[in-house]
């Protein structure tokens, strides 16, 4: 195994090799520490990401997320990335499902989880939970940049609201 000790520092050099674009590079080394870790819930998480991003094969990225997830314990960017898969998936009332009961978890990222389940809310046209939730999502974050994106999705989603839908929220 290339002369890793600790699946850890495999990370090192699979990131390395998906920023050169080294994809098969990479995804070869991950399947090589889950040959001796198969519990290991970044290779999982790193393959998940691989396959839903780089190779488009979602059964595949759901299953490694699936794994990831199983086998987290401490590690929060399954909870994301598999939130982002759902979404990307069209997989809106899963999404929101999971985002439910992700919150619950206390290594995961609520900004991220906040804002994808109102990506799921507006997306199945419940758009005043939508709001509800890009709202907390703003609340949880601290990245200028990703509050920027969230305003826009506030402000979009009252754009499409009814104008009954907008009083309300004047009056809570």
């Amino acid at each position: 195994m290339n002369g890793y000790n600790d699946p850890e520092d495999m990370l090192f050099e699979v990131d390395a090799l998906i920023s050169e674009e080294k994809i098969v590079e990479a995804k070869a080394l991950l399947y090589e520490v889950l040959a001796d870790h198969p519990d290991y819930a970044k290779a999982h998480n790193h393959l998940g990401w691989i396959y839903h991003y780089k190779m488009t094969n979602y059964t595949k990225a759901e299953r490694h997320y699936k794994l990831a997830l199983r086998y987290a314990k401490n590690y929060h960017s399954p909870y994301g990335n598999y939130a982002y898969f759902l979404i990307d998936k069209g997989n809106y009332e899963d999404m929101i499902a999971f985002g439910l009961q992700a919150l619950d978890v206390e290594e995961s990222d609520k900004g991220t989880i906040y804002n994808q389940l109102g990506k799921a809310y507006e997306l199945t046209s419940n758009l005043e939970a939508a709001y509800k939730h890009y709202k907390k999502a703003i609340m949880h974050s601290t990245a200028a940049n990703y509050i920027e994106e969230m305003q826009a999705s506030l402000h979009r989603v009252k754009t499409k609201m009814s104008s009954f839908q907008k009083i309300k929220f004047l009056f809570k």
